[in-house]
């Protein structure tokens, strides 16, 4: 179980990885390329006026990116490594823009540049705060030399802050457009089952949600596992062991409720999701589940069902934590010697349904 558990519980974050590294590697082919053309305009246009302290200011900000490429491949959190140098870049264009003439400086314009990736990068809390981020680096850059000239320029530094915020929210905009067609594919082809890329999407849409069990928001995860289906592969093969996952998946979804959604996590293991499910409710669907696998005997093999059963905590959902949970409970029914249904931190007498 050991592998498939830390599939299961990193699973929301593992897909926000494997995103950010695919975007990572699609922009850095063009980064040099993107700052070369604005140092040799700024070079040209600016020439000995402006001086030349923006040059090591700008290989700054690329070596920054240079070291977060190399360290977030090996990391388990290659977010931390993109958002620092993410991070630093605003601070060195307000570095650049002070050295170059502050509200008159055309370094400005240049902070455009981080918010075009925001969305790439970031979810939308992130978005958010890294626009602020942007707009208090940019005022404070154009401001803080020469409050008056800043007030001269007035009309050129609102069209600038116009400018990034516009450019946060229309590529915010085609990042969702890109993530909602990479997510169209939402079917397991083996058992009609929504696969990982649904759960994906359900995932992120639940989570920070209210969870209020005494309004009726709440909300429980089902983790679910064929005991020893190894030995169905090994004994009568793959086509039965196949024939098996399609009649099970077929016997959870006719003993779910309407509104339950269902998801294959991968080989064996399924996902249930239960609206508005509280403790009891989860104990008795899971306990249902339990017992149609087990009667249904599948192509005429005996299949047995562990489960492990999570709730919402009241407040707002936490679903890396609900998966954790679940993920915990199952393993508890499978040491206890599985077909059982375990659910997670509830009173003990309550706590485990024997098969």
């Amino acid at each position: 179980m050991g592998k498939a558990r830390d599939t299961l519980v990193s699973i929301h974050e593992e897909a926000r990885r494997e995103r950010l590294l695919d975007m990572e590697n699609r922009v850095r082919r063009y980064r040099l390329a993107c700052f070369g053309i604005l140092a040799l305009a700024l070079a040209i246009g600016g020439g000995r006026s402006l001086g030349y302290w923006w040059i090591p200011l700008l290989g700054l900000g690329l070596a920054g990116f240079a070291v977060a490429d190399r360290f977030m491949r090996s990391s388990s959190r290659p977010a931390i490594w993109v958002a620092g140098a993410w991070a630093a870049l605003p601070a060195l264009l307000a570095a650049s823009v002070l050295v170059t003439g502050g509200a008159t400086s055309p370094v400005l314009v240049w902070f455009a540049l981080p918010a075009v990736t925001l969305g790439f990068r970031f979810e939308p809390r992130g978005m958010v705060a890294g626009t602020v981020y942007v707009i208090a680096t940019f005022l404070l850059a154009a401001i803080a030399p020469n409050p008056q000239a800043a007030w001269e320029q007035r009309q050129l530094l609102i069209a600038i802050a116009a400018l990034i915020i516009s450019t946060v929210i229309l590529t915010g905009a085609l990042v969702e457009s890109d993530r909602a067609h990479r997510r169209r594919s939402t079917l397991d082809p083996l058992t009609g089952l929504f696969n990982r890329n649904a759960l994906e999407q359900r995932l992120s849409e639940l989570n920070g949600q209210p969870c209020d069990p005494f309004e009726g928001q709440s909300h429980a995860f089902l983790l679910c596992d064929l005991d020893h289906f190894k030995r169905v592969n090994d004994q009568h093969g793959h086509a039965t062991g196949d024939a098996v996952l399609q009649d099970v998946a077929y016997t959870m979804r006719a003993t779910l409720r309407a509104g339950d959604s269902i998801y294959r996590v991968g080989g064996e293991e399924i996902l249930v999701m239960l609206p508005g499910a509280g403790h009891e409710d989860a104990l008795e669907i899971a306990e249902r589940l339990r017992v149609a696998v087990r009667e249904r005997r599948p192509v005429g093999v005996s299949v047995s069902l562990s489960i492990g059963a999570a709730v919402a905590e009241p407040g707002v959902v936490d679903t890396d934590d609900m998966l954790s949970r679940a993920d915990a409970a199952l393993y508890a029914a499978k040491a206890a010697g599985r077909d059982l249904v375990y659910l997670d931190d509830y009173e003990p007498e309550m706590a485990a349904v024997s098969g």
